[in-house]
């Protein structure tokens, strides 16, 4: 079996192993339909009455068909390793597996498709990310955390209760333990040990491990990772200007702002949509206190236009 490492999802490969045998396969892709403005990010094929692939297009603009590769693969062995052997000696392959092996895999192997209609999400960009945490603050998430039937463990953070203060408020949302709210959270998901200071807002966000949002601060529809300190009064995700990312257009353009792993914003700090802060960026790397949307913040450095 070969896996994807940005799925999330609930399978029981028992089910995909036993279909695989069943058919004499050389290969079983593990699939679904997706929407079809989403054809483009996946591998899209074509099946016949038996399940058989017949044909396999890696991520094409547009496709009438809508049934999707999960990136869920179960080959046999020897069948697999002769296969890349020979891919390998191809001068004229580009070696990708999506492009060049599984379509050739499709032209002359026995290769099935298994249909799978369980819960099934590509995280594999920032958008999805973000929307896929959110989704779990809904009354009936499509990913039930508390399903005594299909108990999904995490790693164990041995930190205290979460502690609401006297003027803490949450809604809607998701409080890992360690978390200290003295301000306001709506909608949105905090992992374990973040502190949400007197005054401070956090909305339609997720906020990974011991960040810390000082007084008076606003985070709104932004992703931070750990440890990360926005500084008092500072506003994180602000305005209607949604310019995309002048560095990543394609990736950063939905109005979400991203925050790097131990990056520290000013006190007083105006940030606008779709801006990307580095990683380990100090007070210093910033050259203004107003960062226009689609901004990037980089160490010792201000990015505007790809001129530095």
């Amino acid at each position: 079996m070969i896996l994807s490492g940005d799925h999330i999802y609930k399978q029981d490969y028992r089910d995909l192993l036993h279909f695989h045998q069943a058919k004499n396969a050389d290969l079983t892709v593990a699939v679904m339909h997706v929407r079809p403005d989403e054809v483009q990010r996946f591998g899209i094929m074509d099946v016949d009455a038996e399940e058989r692939i017949i044909r396999f297009t890696e991520k094409p603009k547009r496709s009438e068909s809508t049934l999707a590769s999960m990136g869920i693969y179960v080959f046999n062995t020897r069948f697999l390793l002769r296969r890349l052997e020979q891919d390998a000696a191809n001068a004229n392959s580009a070696h990708d597996f999506g492009k060049n092996i599984i379509p050739k895999m499709v032209e002359h192997d026995k290769v099935f498709a298994y249909p799978f209609a369980g819960y099934w999400v590509d995280v594999g960009t920032i958008s999805a990310y973000w929307e896929t945490n959110l989704a779990l603050l809904s009354d009936s998430p499509a990913l039930d955390l508390n399903d005594p039937n299909w108990v999904i463990h995490t790693r164990s953070e041995e930190r205290p209760p979460v502690r609401l203060g006297s003027a803490g408020q949450s809604h809607d949302s998701l409080l890992s333990n360690g978390c200290v709210i003295d301000g306001t959270v709506i909608n949105s998901v905090l992992s374990p040990g973040v502190c949400v200071e007197r005054g401070a807002m956090v909305r339609d966000s997720v906020i990974m491990n011991d960040t810390i949002i000082r007084a008076g601060a606003l985070v709104d529809r932004c992703v931070l990772d750990k440890n990360i300190e926005v500084g008092a009064g500072a506003q994180v995700g602000t305005g209607d200007d949604m310019t995309p990312n002048q560095l990543e257009p394609a990736n950063i353009d939905t109005g979400i702002t991203i925050i790097g792993k131990s990056a520290c914003v000013p006190a007083g700090a105006t940030i606008g949509r779709n801006c990307r802060i580095d990683a380990n960026t100090a007070a210093d790397d910033y050259g203004q206190l107003q960062v226009p949307s689609g901004m990037t913040i980089s160490q010792h450095e201000l990015v505007i236009d790809d001129v530095k």
